[in-house]
């Protein structure tokens, strides 16, 4: 199908300058605009800005300053490469800045560069760093030159010489979505408007050729990042056609005959109620429908998102956060009884059909559903989304960087057979520093994925309501906000979270009249105790809930939370069959796995047996994956059978005997060469 829209009214100037125009007047009074819910009116949680929050040590303070140290200027570095799989180098083709050949990069570079910019916004919104504000700059002079004179702007389209909107593999609407989200993000944080001017631009193209609702485009909402992006930009320009335009997005999935699963584009999404095809699409959908319904309160929306978290986290989630279990597969609704079998793949499978070596996990799947939960929280206030968040932060989204912060994964399985086990697509033996030619792997999206969710996340730390101070996520860290109700707060949190379950909140400077303290309880914490000055405290402390202290505070109060780690052993639902008769093991948020360099020699993760409820021992070496906790205890060994040209043999009693094994962090496999690996443990 060929869509013949690229000249459709091709210059909108006009409008560029009039929402210019505004934006100029807008962005003076309303610092933090773009922030989740600073202006939204169906909002419960209103987020910090970034300069409100300073991690002060332990683990995302670490987390964050290797992001400032070494992961982004190496992003930079490699994005420069012109073959690497996203490359700032189309963009400087594409505007006549570099000698024209063909596109080094995917389709979707473009969309991989403006992530790595909002990265270096969010570090420079804290830093004020001159080196990042002049690369900023740079980086923005290429996309400026390379932008089309009616706004349109994706580089390997304009290179290629193709029709604008030909197919909706070419990935326009992740690239412009992206640009418009990574220039909001660079305005708040410098004030700057070069590269709000492109995305306004942007979305005055995007809202010419679709507010009109063509029909034959319909389908092209794959990569759904236009929907966040053009909220972004409604927030920060207070235009109410990009609103209008994020509506449409949504209005147009599924709005015609012919639409995929693979693309969320079968059904409509207000009557959606099964979790389909492309896990990245699929939860950027559902960010900006959150997004949306935040704006305009339609709760047709809301319920449709709470359909879809149902059955995500009920049947389709690993016990790490991810999500996608396929590689390659074939989807048959359950809910329609002759709807055509359909192909997906990096997808959602059946329920409960959540394999471990072959699941894929995407990183930026699984970096999408927290996103989504984050926006979830925010328009509900209720802990079970803050859960989801961070199973995905501790788990499947660190999982995908290398404790040396240069290397990355695209895929996050739960078990690791060796380098003799052929791997799927975009699967890798070990992590990958790029992704040029000579790489194992030729997507680059994940690496500017993880870098920009480690840049902001301070801001999800904590939220504000009226007169409350939420905390979200416990770790070492200093907040000086104002409220909405207007009292100046601020407050000191000390720990060792995710190793040690005490927390130590001071208050530093007090509301002048009472305010609430809302510290979330994690689903996992039972026997929670807490204090308040050294006194024990009866306020209620449910697991899996916030539990609110309202009180008149003083300068020095003292408020500490003791969230007890237990060493938990998880079961999986009998329908989840590769996991049958098998646990995973917890301790708080972290999700531990068992790897080969742990193990004698010639032993392999699948001889291992733990027993079920004994006793495990968290240590810490510093020598030792960057002093995580790992769990020392007791297991059994088989003796495996000989299976040489045998697929199966008579059962016959295994000899076994005792070893000391240790367990790891599931986010630290991988770092001590290519190795086995496992999260789910067989139990004698």
């Amino acid at each position: 199908m060929r869509a013949k829209v690229g000249s459709r009214r091709a210059t909108i100037a006009a409008m560029a300058l009039v929402a210019v125009a505004g934006l100029c007047r807008f962005a003076g009074g309303q610092e933090g605009s773009v922030r989740k819910g600073s202006l939204s009116p169906h909002i419960k949680l209103r987020s910090v800005s970034l300069k409100d929050v300073r991690w002060t040590g332990g683990f995302w303070g670490g987390r964050y300053d290797q992001c400032r140290r070494v992961v982004t200027p190496n992003l930079w570095r490699v994005m420069q490469l012109p073959d690497n799989a996203a490359t700032f180098n189309d963009l400087k083709m594409a505007g006549g800045l570099a000698a024209k050949a063909d596109p080094g990069g995917t389709k979707w570079s473009d969309g991989d560069c403006h992530k790595c910019i909002e990265t270096m916004a969010h570090l420079f919104e804290v830093s004020g760093d001159t080196e990042l504000d002049r690369l900023m700059d740079e980086a923005i002079e290429w996309v400026a030159k390379a932008q089309q004179a009616d706004g349109y702007l994706s580089s390997w389209v304009q290179l290629k010489g193709v029709d604008r909107w030909e197919h909706l593999n070419n990935h326009e609407f992740y690239n412009m979505g992206h640009l418009m989200t990574a220039a909001c993000m660079h305005h708040r944080a410098t004030g700057k408007d070069s590269y709000l001017k492109i995305a306004t631009r942007v979305g005055d193209y995007l809202y010419d050729v679709f507010a009109p609702r063509p029909k034959e485009l319909a389908h092209f909402g794959f990569n759904p990042s236009n929907i966040m992006g053009a909220v972004d930009l409604y927030r920060t320009t207070r235009n109410p056609k990009y609103l209008k335009l994020a509506g449409i997005f949504i209005d147009m999935r599924g709005s015609q005959p012919g639409g995929s699963n693979q693309n969320q584009a079968a059904v409509p999404l207000r009557k959606e109620k099964e979790a389909v095809g492309h896990c990245v699409t699929a939860t950027y959908l559902w960010c900006g429908a959150a997004d949306v319904y935040a704006e305009t309160g339609e709760e047709a929306l809301l319920d449709a998102l709470n359909r879809l978290w149902h059955d995500v986290t009920t049947h389709k989630m690993y016990v790490t956060g991810g999500v996608a279990a396929l590689h390659h597969g074939e989807l048959l609704r359950r809910t329609f009884r002759r709807w055509p079998r359909d192909s997906v793949h990096e997808a959602f499978g059946a329920e409960y059909q959540l394999p471990n070596r072959t699941a894929y996990n995407e990183t930026c799947a699984n970096i999408g559903n927290a996103m989504w939960n984050w926006r979830m929280l925010g328009l509900t206030g209720d802990a079970k989304y803050t859960d989801v968040m961070e199973r995905v932060l501790y788990n499947s989204m660190t999982s995908a960087i290398g404790l040396s912060g240069t290397d990355f994964f695209y895929t996050n399985p739960l078990r690791r057979c060796g380098p003799d086990v052929p791997l799927l697509s975009n699967d890798s033996a070990a992590r990958w520093p790029d992704t040029t030619p000579k790489s194992s792997v030729h997507c680059f999206c994940c690496p500017p994925n993880v870098s920009r969710t480690l840049a902001k996340l301070q801001g999800w730390a904590y939220s504000v309501s009226d007169d409350s101070v939420w905390v979200n996520l416990y770790s070492s860290s200093h907040l000086e906000t104002k409220l909405p109700n207007g009292s100046a707060v601020s407050l000191a949190q000390k720990t060792d979270y995710p190793w040690d379950g005490k927390i130590t909140i001071e208050i530093q400077q007090a509301a002048s009249d009472p305010m609430a303290l809302i510290l979330r309880v994690p689903g996992w914490a039972t026997d929670a105790a807490l204090q308040i000055n050294g006194k024990p405290s009866n306020v209620e402390l449910t697991p899996g809930t916030y539990a609110a202290i309202r009180r008149q505070w003083s300068a020095g109060d003292v408020v500490e939370l003791d969230l007890p780690m237990d060493v938990v052993f998880l079961r999986a639902h009998p329908l989840i069959e590769e996991a049958r008769n098998q646990v995973a093991v917890m301790r708080g948020p972290i999700v531990y796995c068992l790897e080969s360099p742990d193990l004698p020699e010639g032993v392999g993760v699948d001889d291992v047996a733990i027993v079920a409820g004994a006793k495990w021992t968290p240590r810490r070496d510093k020598d030792l994956l960057d002093r995580a906790a790992v769990l020392d205890g007791e297991a059994h060994v088989k003796q495996p059978p000989d299976w040489t040209d045998r697929l199966y043999q008579r059962w016959e009693p295994a000899s076994e005997k005792r070893i000391r094994v240790t367990l790891i962090p599931y986010y630290a496999w991988a770092n001590r060469g290519i190795s086995q690996m496992t999260v789910w443990l067989s139990t004698r």
